[in-house]
């Protein structure tokens, strides 16, 4: 039996450039194959049926053992998105004579920075083939992965440029600078940013105990340090720390040809004692922090102007301070307790898009489900699952995948789970599903659900007899347990509803196991009022395999108290998008 898969060559296209896709086919007789490419917009484009989709047909030549693997070049989509923004389409390749399909997705931007899509690399052992290198980049490109951290990369927190070929980090692995740099050719030939871990402020013993005046201490006048391997470093302008590794910041771009760094903290000390200046001095980290990152990520660009750099937020500290920063690439935090439910990530992403509504924003939410060594959890995926879905309805991007189809598990990311076959698949429709839809996820416009959503505010009503009534309509704004989750967005004449499904999940805390899957909704009733007449209604879901946007018939009917539209949406597993279009 034939079997198809598809990928995109590239993590993301610019506009104008031809959208490369690679097609594998099995099974096939030998000879010639023709297949069909369709491209569909995502919401909040026009629709199935409209715009940019057009059939393009495919002619392959199929060897005797009935395979082929090849690259095709489509035209790019008529579609642009504005600047500083991404647009999302599906792709559909079908074979017309058995009706076999499979699909992928794609978005057009100018930057990786309109939709930053971070993964991870964390092994460099010489021990890995280049084999093996290449599959795990082409797995994280099927993910739409377009920058990547290369974590603990590096010889040491201080000196991070290797001086050998092969060498033994911190931590007592052996790595290889070579696999790493290959993997920084990897990324980079698949369209995908690399970017350097670099910490912050952190130096092992040896350079410490050369430069004691570079320190922080505590209240005792004792080095502070983390785990007794790392001593943390002052970083005011007046320690000679902070122009040292700044200077290995601009060392590692000019030498690896990485794009940026990922300046990392440790979310402590708050406050802390100095001598750089010959006398004690009071360290206020939070009020460091914003100067250090901007001249950071300054001279950074200088070194890489196509690159850029990211500062870790460890549990959104200091977010409020971060307004004053412009050289960054992206809002990024370290998700720690007390942030420990979906409420929680939903009104990180919130309160930084307030905060700084032109930098896109990262949740960093490890899944400790999925661990390798305490072992994998029963409902691990739906955890995984539920988690992805709320990060992108709230408008943000989840750092979790990554060396293939890893998923990280904790702060130290070699500790990364893995996942296969089916599970695999899953995570895969997922990252599609959030590529195809990112202008309506990631696109900025506010949840107006607060105010428009439920039988108090009388706009965009649910209905469904299986709904809770424990929690009024068993729907609500906000990612109440219990409830259908709604997110809804304007843009222009189109109004985007994401609903994810938390009835019935056993807790509220996104890093836990959640072994009950919610339960299907068929056939939700939705009710809007509206003042005009209706061109469309489309939904879409990433839990059916399905991979297209499909079009929903609905009516705008006159009552008693108004004019509304009226639809059912098909299902309601976990995640679902629906969107409709005002006519003219």
């Amino acid at each position: 039996m034939i079997t198809l898969s598809v990928a995109p060559t590239r993590a993301q296209f610019r506009p104008g450039e031809e959208v490369g896709l690679r097609i594998d086919v099995r099974g096939a007789n030998p000879g010639t194959l023709r297949l069909v490419a369709v491209l569909t917009g995502g919401a909040p484009l026009r629709a199935p049926g409209q715009g940019d989709r057009a059939p393009h047909e495919l002619t392959l030549v199929v060897g005797d053992d009935g395979t082929v693997q090849t690259d095709v070049a489509l035209p790019s989509p008529a579609s642009t998105a504005p600047d500083g923004h991404a647009i999302g389409f599906a792709v559909l390749i079908e074979d017309p004579a058995t009706g076999v399909r499979a699909t992928t997705a794609f978005d057009v931007a100018a930057h990786w920075t309109s939709a930053p899509r971070y993964g991870f690399f964390a092994d460099f052992s010489a021990d890995e083939s280049a084999e093996l290198s290449r599959a795990r980049a082409d797995a994280m490109l099927a993910l739409h992965i377009n920058v990547v951290q290369f974590y603990d990369w590096m010889y040491s927190h201080h000196t991070l440029v290797p001086p050998t070929a092969d060498f033994v980090d911190p931590l007592g692995r052996h790595l290889s600078r070579d696999v790493a740099q290959r993997k920084v050719d990897l990324a980079h030939e698949r369209g995908m940013a690399a970017i350097a871990y670099g910490a912050l402020y952190g130096a092992e013993v040896d350079f410490a105990d050369q430069h004691p005046d570079w320190l922080l201490y505590d209240g005792r006048h004792e080095r502070l340090e983390l785990a007794e391997i790392f001593y943390l470093q002052d970083i005011r302008e007046v320690s000679g720390w902070r122009r040292w590794i700044i200077d290995q910041y601009r060392d590692t771009i000019a030498r690896m040809g990485f794009d940026g760094i990922h300046i990392d903290q440790y979310g402590y000390p708050k406050r802390s004692l100095s001598r750089a200046t010959g006398e004690w001095e009071e360290v206020v980290l939070a009020e460091e922090f914003t100067g250090f990152v901007e001249q950071a990520c300054t001279e950074v660009l200088e070194v890489a102007p196509e690159g850029g750099s990211i500062f870790n937020l460890v549990n959104a500290w200091p977010l409020e301070s971060m307004p004053a920063v412009s050289a960054d690439a992206a809002t990024y935090i370290e998700v720690w307790e007390p942030h420990s439910t979906y409420r929680d990530l939903y009104d990180l992403i919130r309160r930084s898009r307030e905060l700084r509504p032109d930098k896109h924003v990262i949740l960093a939410a490890y899944l400790r489900a999925f661990h390798p060594v305490d072992g994998r959890q029963d409902g691990a995926m739906t955890a995984f699952r539920l988690a992805w879905a709320t990060i992108n309805a709230a408008g943000g991007f989840h750092l979790l995948a990554g060396e293939g189809t890893g998923l990280l598990t904790e702060a130290y990311y070699p500790n990364y789970g893995t996942l296969t076959g089916d599970d695999a698949e899953l995570l895969r429709s997922y990252a599609d599903f959030a590529v195809r839809h990112t202008a309506a996820l990631h696109g900025g416009a506010t949840d107006v659900a607060w105010t428009q959503v439920g039988p108090t505010n009388d706009v965009v009503l649910l209905e469904h007899p299986d709904l809770p009534t424990a929690h009024r309509a068993g729907y609500s704004a906000g990612a109440v347990p219990g409830t259908v989750w709604v997110v809804a967005r304007e843009y222009g004449a189109t109004t985007v509803l994401n609903l994810v499904n938390l009835v019935g999940i056993e807790t509220e805390l996104w890093n836990s196991a959640q072994p009950t899957v919610p339960a299907e909704f068929a056939g939700i009733r939705v009710r809007v009022a509206v003042t005009g007449d209706i061109s469309g209604v489309w939904w879409d879901t990433p839990d059916d395999g399905i991979g297209e946007p499909r079009a929903v018939d609905f009516a705008v009917v006159d009552d008693d108290r108004g004019r509304f539209l009226e639809f059912s949406l098909p299902s309601l597993s976990v995640w679902s998008l629906v969107w409709w279009e005002r006519a003219g």
